[in-house]
């Protein structure tokens, strides 16, 4: 394609076109002062993201909004600068780590995150987190997630009432609640873990009781597993691709400050250092933090090297019913969901009548990953919402209980 020349530096190279719908398109637009000519072969706008790769930015940049409630978000990579998507994440995590250190070094000692530091080692050792997802082989758990955004996807809800959205995910069958507490990259808080932590005490009288909440953020010092402990969670995520050698000193110290942690990894290198470090819940994203993509078959030949005594979880881009019964199928413990049940919440809002409140999707959704159908029984289209075959026999026995 020719371009002038006075027009180069402002160009911008729209390498994808992402959307709720997946149409794609290779293309060309121009950029200038932010005006962009956005391609129109996408049914659903709103929902998009633009990959570039012209080299000229190096951060995520919002470029105003499409809707009220939907922005468009032009992700920048800078490939030149050898800095990935997780480094630069680090980065931020270590300023806020230093931050808090010394707010908790100006606060007197009964602060509740510093007396959980001088504690550390008497805490007797949990298995809420590992029993919620333990179940008899070839039986799949969710975790479902509360997300509002991320660097992948851009925008994904609003999630006004995290509490409530606990509750839907909890009364669909979720077996635990994954938080994000990031607030730059995710758009999550601390806040919204406390509020989820208060909403799924109501179940404390109720079997098998209140979901356990998982912390899910980028975790590089000790005081942060401090803070989510006194937060209300029951477990943290631990990224190996982070953390490289110091998997276990943080692990240890994830123990002996009386929680419980979710050890993510990428490839085999990393399935060695997370067994070498005594993980006993082991993530395998199917997403590679540095670009971003997602690979199913690649998680599951790393299932392959994890012991029988280990909890395996898939993480990542996981929004078919089908693709849930495959990983369970081949072996995996669980099920680590947030995009696809976030819209599938937020969806619901908009259906329903004056004199009937609507179905949440996302219950229903949730339902579907747990059902004991296969493949071969179910249409990914109605799956989404009730299962199909064997799967909707479960459901409907299970509505009748």
């Amino acid at each position: 394609m020719k371009r002038d020349s006075d027009e180069e530096e402002e160009m911008l190279t729209c390498l994808g076109f992402v959307s709720q719908h997946v149409s794609a398109v290779g293309c060309y637009h121009r950029w200038r002062k932010h005006n962009i000519s956005f391609c129109r072969s996408s049914s659903s706008l709103r929902y998009s993201v633009f990959i570039d790769n012209s080299k000229k930015l190096g951060k995520l940049r919002s470029l105003g909004r499409y809707s009220d409630t939907s922005p468009l978000v032009l992700k920048m990579s800078n490939s030149d600068s050898g800095e990935d998507i997780l480094q630069s994440i680090l980065k931020r995590k270590a300023v806020e780590v230093e931050q808090l250190k010394e707010k908790l070094a100006n606060e007197s000692s009964d602060n509740p995150i510093t007396s959980r530091l001088a504690m550390e080692g008497s805490f007797e050792p949990k298995d809420t987190f590992y029993c919620a997802l333990k179940k008899p082989n070839f039986t799949l758990s969710v975790i479902a997630e509360i997300k509002r955004k991320s660097p992948s996807k851009g925008h994904i809800g609003s999630i006004r009432d995290p509490a409530g959205l606990s509750r839907i995910y909890k009364e669909g069958g979720a077996s635990a609640i994954s938080v994000l507490t990031d607030l730059e990259g995710f758009g999550g808080t601390l806040d919204d873990l406390r509020k989820v932590y208060k909403a799924q005490q109501q179940y404390r009288e109720t079997y098998p009781g209140p979901a356990p909440i998982l912390r899910k953020d980028f975790i590089i010092d000790k005081v942060q597993i401090a803070e989510a402990a006194e937060a209300g969670a029951s477990a943290i995520l631990l990224i190996v691709s982070a953390l490289g050698k110091r998997t276990k000193e943080l692990l240890q110290a994830t123990y002996a400050l009386g929680l419980e942690a979710l050890v993510e990894v990428h490839n085999e290198d990393e399935v060695d250092i997370a067994l070498q470090s005594g993980a006993k819940i082991i993530g395998i994203n199917n997403r590679n933090l540095k670009n971003f993509e997602v690979s199913l078959e690649h998680a599951i030949k790393l299932r392959q090297l994890l012991p029988p005594e280990i909890v395996s979880v898939a993480e990542s881009g996981i929004s078919d019913p089908a693709v849930a019964w495959l990983l369970r199928d081949e072996g995996f413990n669980a099920i680590l969901v947030g995009e696809a049940l976030v819209t599938a919440a937020e969806r619901s809002e908009a259906v329903g009548t004056y004199y009937q409140k609507p179905v949440n999707q996302a219950y229903g959704l949730i339902r579907a990953f747990l059902s004991k159908s296969s493949r071969k029984y179910a249409n990914s289209a109605t799956a989404a919402l009730w299962g199909q075959g064997e799967g909707a026999k479960e459901f409907l026995g299970s509505i009748s209980i």
